[in-house]
């Protein structure tokens, strides 16, 4: 993967919101992504339930629930990320850079390993493992889905992945953001389109 600063900047929205929307247009669309998980073995327990379960963004140190990332820059090759609780409580700031590429990260994919630049060793959130954002952000703007991307953080790189074998500590850790510019539309396209739905054009009447 190529690290491209722009493709990370802006705010961010964490997935569970999706989850947790009351939205009855948001609602919809689970009900269908419920209808057509039900056959695949991954989702035995439902679509809604697993990733409940994948995309949890607390953690050992964070008891926290994210709200999302506000990321600017940070000279021309490192990023600034604020994160935020679910009630938009700011629980910390720091300047990253790109430490390496993990080969095998989540999805099997190249993930992008950022470090925290003069944070605490022990602050949960200094070591950022993600997938590099999907598809670019100027997408939505030509009718394609809303930017989004995998995550996991820890306090150590050795927390996330074996530093010996690389092998992931939680493969089925998949903390997710959206673009936080999103639309009603596109974010009940996100959940859609994970379940391999047509996409709407526009929102249903309810």
């Amino acid at each position: 993967m190529e690290f491209h600063q722009t493709d990370w900047l802006g705010r961010w929205h964490n997935f569970e919101s999706y989850l947790t929307s009351t939205d009855p247009h948001m609602q919809a669309a689970w009900r269908d992504a419920e209808g057509v998980a039900a056959a695949l073995p991954m989702f035995k327990n439902g679509a809604k339930a697993f990733w409940q379960m994948a995309c949890v963004t607390t953690s050992i140190g964070n008891p926290r629930t994210l709200g999302g990332w506000e990321i600017t820059p940070a000279g021309s090759d490192k990023l600034c990320i604020e994160w935020l609780a679910d009630d938009g409580a700011p629980l910390g700031c720091a300047v990253y850079h790109l430490d390496h590429v993990l080969e095998r990260g989540l999805e099997g994919r190249e993930n992008a390993l950022f470090m925290a630049e003069n944070v605490a060793a022990d602050w949960p959130f200094r070591c950022l493992l993600a997938m590099e954002p999907m598809p670019p952000r100027t997408a939505r703007q030509s009718g394609g889905l809303l930017s989004h991307l995998h995550f996991q953080y820890a306090s150590s790189p050795g927390h996330l992945f074996d530093p010996e074998t690389n092998t992931l500590r939680s493969p089925m850790w998949y903390a997710t953001m959206c673009d936080a510019a999103g639309t009603l539309l596109e974010q009940c396209n996100i959940v859609r389109a994970l379940h391999r739905l047509p996409l709407w054009a526009e929102l249903p009447e309810e």
